[in-house]
């Protein structure tokens, strides 16, 4: 397995992933497209024989970073990709200094939630309704 940044001109690739994830953010390319191109974003990809296979997108400024989207294709699930990509993510924002990480996930997501679990992340408190009427998510959160 490659990591590496996301360019521009995988804006399809990275959609046709997030599209295989119901669970994920729902970005179209239009989407992926605008995010490569703010200047505090970041999306990390996994490559598996020349093909995206799996993604996670942040955002980083002054001390502080979002986690915005996680996905992998259902067929590389459960090879570690998305902890591979979970771990480099933050090693790469470490390296910059020290930052608080956040994100969000969807209380039912209980596979997201292990992943992050593992990772470090600890509970930080919920947002009601946040993926629709009855669908909370918690905030998860570590320092780096």
């Amino acid at each position: 397995m490659k990591l590496r940044l996301a360019l521009l001109s995988d804006a399809a690739a990275l959609a046709a992933v997030e599209a295989t994830r119901p669970q994920a953010a729902g970005w179209k390319e239009e989407g992926f497209a605008a995010e490569l191109q703010q200047p505090c974003a970041r999306i990390w990809c996994s490559i598996e024989k020349e093909k995206i296979t799996g993604f996670l997108a942040l955002r980083v400024t002054n001390g502080f970073c979002e986690i915005l989207n996680v996905a992998v294709l259902p067929l590389w699930a459960d090879k570690g990709i998305g902890y591979a990509l979970l771990t480099h993510a933050l090693e790469t924002v470490k390296a910059k200094g020290p930052c608080r990480v956040t994100l969000e996930v969807a209380q039912d997501n209980v596979a997201a939630r292990a992943l992050y679990a593992k990772a470090g992340f600890k509970a930080l408190g919920q947002r009601k309704n946040f993926y629709g009427p009855g669908k909370d998510a918690f905030i998860l959160g570590m320092d780096v």
